[in-house]
C-alpha cells in the first residue's frame, strides 16, 4: 500500500468522522476507576465552548471528556455565549474544541474566523491575569478558523491533515514534562524535608492521536507530542479530499500538543481531539479514542493536562 493511499484511506475516515451520520460519542463509554483528586470545595471549574459552532460538545462527540473530568471531581459546565470578561470571570479553565465560523453542511471553503478580534482580546487578557486555556484545532479547516486566537499567543497551525501517531518517550516523541511525569503528593510521614513522591499510575510513557493537524509553538513553549522526521501535512484545496495533486508540507519537528505559561496564566494546545475522547462508529461498531489500543494512557495524560492547567 502506498503512501498516499493510506493517506487516502485517512481522508475517508476523517470524511466519516466530521459528517453527522456514523460517528458519535461512545454509549458505553466509562472512564477508568480512580480516586477523585478534588471535592466540591476545591473543584476547578472548566467552562467549554458551545458559542462557536464547536463541533465538540460536552453532551455530543466530547461527552466521554465530560465523563473523565467529572470522575476526577472536576466541574464543567457548558459555554453558550460568546466570550466577555464577566463570562470567562467564572471559570478556572477555558476549552475550546473545534470551533467552526458557521453551522455547516459542507466543508467548502472559503473559512471565516469563529472568534471575533474583541473576543480573542478577552479571552489572552483572562489568560494573562491567571485563566488558562486549553485549545483544540484538528484537522483542516478547524486551524483556519480559530488562527487569530493561535497566532495571540504565537502558535502557528497547519491547515491540512496528518496521520494518526503514537507518541513514545523510548523514542523522544513524548517529553518529559510535570504532566507526563505524573504529580506528586507529600509524604508528611517521611523526615523533613517533606519527601515527593510520585502519584501512582500517573506517569505516561505513550500517547496516542488520531490524525488532525500540526502546528509550530513559540519559542517559550515545551512540546510534549513531537513528530519525528518523515510526517507530513496533506492541504488539499478542500478538506479531506487528498490527491496525488494535493500540497504536502513536511512537519518533522512539528508539535501535536505543547504547553506554555503566559503572564500568570497557563495554556495547552493540542492538534486533535479524538484523543480526548472516544468515539462510536454506528455502521461498524469499531469505536475510536480513549479505547482505542495504544490509547491505553491517553485518559490520564488528559487528567494531567487538566491538572497542570489547574495550577497543580
Amino acid at each position: 500500500m502506498t503512501q498516499l493511499f493510506r493517506y487516502i484511506l485517512l481522508s475517508l475516515l476523517f470524511l466519516t468522522a466530521c459528517t453527522d451520520s456514523p460517528q458519535q460519542a461512545d454509549p458505553n463509554f466509562t472512564p477508568q476507576f480512580r480516586i477523585q483528586t478534588y471535592q466540591p470545595t476545591n473543584s476547578p471549574v472548566v467552562l467549554v465552548d458551545e458559542s462557536h459552532h464547536n463541533f465538540l460538545t460536552v453532551d455530543g462527540r466530547f461527552a466521554p471528556f465530560k465523563q473523565v473530568l467529572l470522575s476526577d471531581g472536576f466541574s464543567v459546565k457548558a459555554n453558550t455565549t460568546p466570550f466577555t470578561g464577566t463570562q470567562l470571570a467564572k471559570a478556572d479553565i477555558l476549552v475550546i474544541a473545534n470551533a467552526l465560523d458557521r453551522s455547516r453542511t459542507d466543508w467548502q471553503p472559503p473559512y471565516e474566523l469563529a472568534l471575533t478580534q474583541q473576543e480573542v482580546e478577552q479571552v489572552v487578557l483572562w489568560v494573562k491575569n491567571g485563566g488558562a486555556l486549553l485549545l483544540i484545532a484538528d484537522h483542516a479547516p478547524f486551524p483556519a478558523v480559530i488562527d487569530n486566537l493561535a497566532k495571540a499567543f504565537g502558535v502557528i497551525f497547519t491547515n491540512g491533515h496528518v496521520s494518526a501517531y503514537t507518541f513514545k518517550r523510548s523514542t523522544h516523541s513524548l517529553a518529559v514534562h510535570a504532566i507526563t511525569s505524573g504529580r506528586s503528593y507529600e509524604d508528611k510521614t517521611a523526615e523533613t524535608p517533606i519527601f515527593m513522591q510520585p502519584v501512582p499510575d500517573a506517569s505516561i510513557t505513550q500517547v496516542k492521536t488520531f490524525g488532525g493537524s500540526a502546528f509550530q509553538p513559540p519559542e517559550q513553549a515545551t512540546s510534549l507530542l513531537t513528530l519525528r522526521k518523515g510526517t507530513v501535512s496533506h492541504e488539499p484545496a478542500i478538506p479531506f479530499q487528498i490527491s496525488a495533486d494535493s500540497r504536502t508540507i513536511s512537519t518533522s519537528g512539528w508539535s501535536q500538543g505543547a504547553v506554555l505559561e503566559y503572564g500568570k496564566g497557563r495554556v495547552a494546545v493540542f492538534a486533535e481531539g479524538m484523543m480526548f475522547s472516544s468515539q462510536l462508529d454506528t455502521k461498524t461498531g469499531q469505536t475510536y479514542g480513549l479505547h482505542s489500543p495504544g490509547a491505553e494512557q491517553n485518559e490520564q495524560f488528559l487528567l494531567n493536562v487538566m491538572h497542570w492547567l489547574a495550577g497543580d
